[in-house]
């Protein structure tokens, strides 16, 4: 806050993207007038956003969603935490961390049996994360965003995959273009009318 301090009088409102995300998609996208659902991010990052009664859930220390190192099953059945189950299949960045996304969206693309063997093992992994998610929290709705979450071939893959699951929950692809500043700006409007909605109260004298 310190850094922001010369530009801004006042308190600064902040989260992560992909909490943003799950607000936009809350208030103006597939999870409407749903107050249960766990927001997903596949992207360079792996996030996830938990809401309930209509609100994100932070957890005690602001971790609740942390999936990169939730273990699940990787391509040949061994667990390992979900973020090594790229480095496996070759769709991390060299020295990183980070998904390669274009070489993720290629490698999904068509009907080929690569193609196809790459969908299943991340759709199998993912499933595993959401089935953690279902145990948990309890939701109506999982909506699947990203760079590369929301890809037709990879939403069908995962709802094929989940579906078999011990409790499976309706999945669907995000709607928002750029959610995380749709669910900032919305929130932003929703904070500037209460002020101004305060400010013109008349005041009260006893």
């Amino acid at each position: 806050m310190t850094a922001l301090s010369p530009f801004v009088a006042g308190p600064v409102l902040v989260d992560n993207d992909v909490n943003w995300a799950a607000r936009a998609e809350g208030h103006s996208g597939c999870a409407t007038d749903i107050d249960d659902f766990v927001y997903v991010h596949l992207g360079e990052g792996l996030g996830c956003a938990v809401v309930q009664d209509g609100e994100v859930r932070r957890g005690h220390h602001g971790l609740a969603g942390e999936i990169a190192h939730l273990y699940t099953a990787g391509p040949d059945g061994t667990a390992m935490p979900l973020t090594e189950v790229f480095a496996t299949l070759g769709l991390r960045r060299p020295a990183s961390t980070a998904i390669d996304v274009t070489a993720l969206r290629s490698a999904i693309a068509g009907e080929d049996e690569s193609a196809h063997r790459t969908r299943t093992a991340l759709a199998r992994a993912i499933s595993g994360v959401l089935a953690a998610a279902v145990s948990l929290t309890d939701p109506e709705l999982i909506v699947i965003g990203g760079e590369w979450g929301n890809c037709p071939d990879m939403i069908a893959a995962i709802d094929q995959h989940f579906s078999h699951s011990p409790r499976p929950v309706r999945v669907a692809a995000a709607q928002m273009t750029a959610p995380e500043l749709a669910g900032a700006r919305t929130r932003a409007v929703e904070e500037l009318r209460s002020l101004v909605v305060h400010s013109a109260q008349p005041a009260t004298y006893d």
